[in-house]
C-alpha cells in the first residue's frame, strides 16, 4: 500500500479504481509552420468550437451544480475571448512559425508562469484555469471531441497532476468517486466544483503521479486527506463499511428531502408559492439569488417570492464587447416576464476584485479587493453606468423590478448614485421611451463602513440587502479566497453578526426592509436569531429555499 497525506478540499470518503488523465499539454511536442495563414484559421475555429462547447458545459453544470459551479465556465469563457491571449498565441504562430497547438500550450505557459509570479495567491490558482481553457482548444484542434474516458467501470477515481474543472464535469455522475491532484488547494475551481457535485476530493501538493497508478484501487479520504493506492483488504474493507452506512444514510434524507420539494415544486408551477412564516405568524419573505434566466426559472420553481440579488456582472463575463442598451434591457424584461408580480432586484455592475471582464478595461491593481470595483468602477466609467441604468428602469414597465448598488461606504456615494439614476430616467423621458418612472432604491450593507452608518444610509433608500460573504471579508480583514487563513474567515464571528444586528435595527427604526443575500442567509443555524433581530428577508440560492422555509415555519 502506497499512502500519501494530503489537503482535503471536498470532504466524504470513497474507494475505486483509478483513471489517470495526462493533460494535453504534457504531451504537445513542439511544431513548426510554414502556412501560418492556415495555422491561424484553425485557431480561429478552434477558439469558436471552444466558445461553443464551454456554453453547454456552463448550462450543464447550471443544471446539476448551481450558479457557483456554473460561473466557472463563463470565467472560462472569457479567459478564451482574453484579447492578450489570442495575441500571443497569434504572434506565436505568424512570427515564431509554430503551429496553432504548439502556441496555445507556449502561450497558456506563459500566462500560468505571469499569474505563478503575481503575489497572490488567488490570482496564481488561476493557472489551472489558463491550463484547463488551453487543453480545451488544443484537444479541439486535434480533432477529439472528448478527452480519453474510462473503460469497464463505474466506480472512477480520478488522479491527474491538475485536475481541472472540465475533467471533474467530464466524469461526473455516477461513475466519478473521487478526486485526486497534485496540485490546487482549497479555493481552486476544481475545488469549488468538487464540493457542490459531492465528490470527495483531495489535493496532493508536490507528488507527481504517472499512468503506473492507472488501475490501481484507491481510497480517497476527503476528511483527514488521506490518499491509498492499492491498500490492504482490511482497509478496504472498513472504507467499503463506511461507504455504504453515508451513503445510506445519505440516500434516505435525500429522498425524503426530494419527495416533499417535488410536491412543493409542483404546486409552485400553478399556484403562488406560499407565504413564510413562524409559528407566532411572523411573515419572512423568501427571495432567490440569480445570475441568469435559466436560474430565475429554478427560482419559480422552487417557491421563491421573487430575485432578491441578480447579478448582472454575468451579462459582461465572457465577452470582448460591452453589452449594449437593447441587450440588458432584454434580459431584463424576459426575467421581469418570468417573475410576473414578484420582485425582482437588480443589484448594479459588480465587476472588480476576483470578478474580471474582458470588455471592461481595468489596470492591475495591489490590493483589488480595497480598488476600483463594483460603484467605485461605475462611477469611473459613466456611460457604462447610464447604460445599464436605462436597461433596468426600461425593465421596470413589465414587471416588479428594483435597483440595488453594491459596496456603499458613504452617504455621498447613494446620493451620486442615485443622480445616475435620476439622470437616466429624465433622458428617456426626453426620448419617449417607456421607462418606470418610480422604482425602489436600496443598498449592498458589504462593508463595516456602510453597517456602522446604517442610521443615517436608511433615510436614504427603500431597503437594506446585507451581503454577508464581503461583510465578513472586510470586517475580520481576512481575504476569504486565501485557503491559509481560511481559519479566520468565520461568518459566524460575534462582530460580523452584531454587524447585522445593528443594521437591521436601524433598518426598523426607519421604516424600511432588511433582508440577507449572502451565504449566511441560506444557513439555518442562524435563521433564528437573524427573524429576532429584525431580519424580513431572506434570498439565497434556489435549491436552498426548501430547506429555509421548513426551518422558518419550525420557529415559534
Amino acid at each position: 500500500m502506497k499512502e500519501y497525506k494530503g489537503i482535503p478540499v471536498s470532504t466524504g470518503i470513497a474507494a475505486g479504481t483509478v483513471f489517470f488523465a495526462a493533460a494535453e499539454r504534457s504531451v504537445c511536442r513542439t511544431e513548426k509552420t510554414e502556412d501560418t495563414k492556415k495555422e491561424t484559421r484553425r485557431l480561429i475555429t478552434a477558439l469558436n468550437k471552444a466558445a461553443a462547447e464551454l456554453t453547454e458545459l456552463y448550462r450543464k453544470t447550471l443544471r446539476e451544480a448551481g450558479t457557483s459551479a456554473a460561473d466557472i465556465f463563463l470565467i472560462h469563457k472569457m479567459m478564451l475571448q482574453d484579447s492578450d491571449f489570442y495575441s500571443r498565441m497569434r504572434t506565436l504562430i505568424t512570427e515564431d512559425r509554430l503551429s496553432a497547438e504548439t502556441a496555445v500550450g507556449k502561450a497558456a505557459e506563459e500566462f500560468s508562469r505571469e499569474l505563478a509570479e503575481s503575489g497572490s495567491e488567488y490570482i496564481a490558482e488561476r493557472g489551472a484555469d489558463v491550463s484547463d481553457v488551453a487543453d480545451r482548444i488544443i484537444r479541439i484542434l486535434r480533432g477529439k471531441t472528448t478527452a480519453p474516458a474510462p473503460v469497464g467501470t463505474e466506480k472512477i477515481i480520478l488522479v491527474a497532476n491538475e485536475i481541472t474543472p472540465s475533467l471533474t464535469l467530464m466524469f461526473s455522475g455516477l461513475q466519478l468517486l473521487g478526486l485526486v491532484s497534485g496540485k490546487g488547494s482549497a479555493t481552486s475551481h476544481t475545488a469549488i466544483l468538487a464540493r457542490s457535485l459531492g465528490i470527495p476530493a483531495v489535493i496532493v501538493n508536490g507528488v507527481t503521479f504517472d499512468s503506473s497508478v492507472n488501475g490501481q484501487t484507491c481510497i480517497v479520504d476527503g476528511v483527514s486527506g488521506g490518499v491509498y493506492f492499492s491498500p490492504d483488504s482490511q482497509k478496504l474493507k472498513a472504507v467499503r463499511s463506511a461507504e455504504k452506512s453515508s451513503a445510506e444514510k445519505a440516500s434516505a434524507e435525500k429522498s425524503s428531502a426530494e419527495k416533499s420539494s417535488e410536491k412543493e415544486r409542483e404546486l409552485f408551477e400553478i399556484l403562488p408559492p406560499p407565504e413564510t412564516a413562524t409559528q407566532s405568524g411572523k411573515k419572512i419573505t423568501l427571495y432567490a439569488n440569480a445570475g441568469s434566466l435559466e436560474d430565475v426559472d429554478a427560482a419559480v420553481r422552487c417557491g421563491a417570492e421573487g430575485i432578491g440579488l441578480f447579478r448582472s456582472e454575468f451579462s459582461y463575463l465572457g465577452r470582448t464587447v460591452l453589452p449594449t442598451e437593447a441587450e440588458l434591457t432584454a434580459v431584463y424584461q424576459a426575467a421581469a416576464k418570468k417573475l410576473g408580480t414578484r420582485k425582482f432586484i437588480i443589484r448594479t455592475l459588480d465587476i472588480g476584485a476576483d470578478k474580471k471582464a474582458a470588455c471592461i478595461p481595468m489596470q492591475n491593481e495591489p490590493n483589488p479587493a480595497l480598488g476600483i470595483r463594483a460603484l467605485r468602477l461605475c462611477f469611473a466609467n459613466p456611460q457604462l453606468f447610464t447604460t445599464q441604468l436605462r436597461a433596468v428602469l426600461r425593465a421596470g414597465v413589465t414587471g416588479n423590478v428594483a435597483v440595488m448598488f453594491p459596496m456603499i461606504c458613504s452617504l455621498s456615494e447613494i446620493h451620486r448614485a442615485k443622480q445616475f439614476l435620476k439622470a437616466a430616467a429624465a433622458d428617456l423621458k426626453n426620448e419617449n421611451v417607456p421607462h418606470a418612472e418610480r422604482i425602489e432604491t436600496g443598498i449592498m450593507i458589504e462593508t463595516p463602513a456602510a453597517a456602522v452608518i446604517s442610521d443615517v444610509l436608511a433615510a436614504e433608500v427603500d431597503f437594506f440587502s446585507i451581503g454577508t460573504n464581503d461583510l465578513t471579508q472586510y470586517t475580520l480583514a481576512v481575504d476569504r479566497q486565501n485557503a491559509d487563513i481560511a481559519e479566520y474567515c468565520d461568518p459566524h464571528h460575534e462582530s460580523v453578526l452584531r454587524l447585522i444586528e445593528l443594521t437591521a435595527k436601524h433598518a426598523r427604526e426607519h421604516g424600511i426592509w432588511c433582508g440577507i443575500c449572502g451565504e449566511l442567509g441560506a444557513d439555518t443555524s442562524l435563521t433564528e436569531r437573524f427573524i429576532k433581530a429584525g431580519i424580513s428577508e431572506l434570498s439565497a440560492a434556489p435549491s436552498a429555499l426548501h430547506a429555509l422555509r421548513k426551518k422558518i415555519r419550525s420557529l415559534p
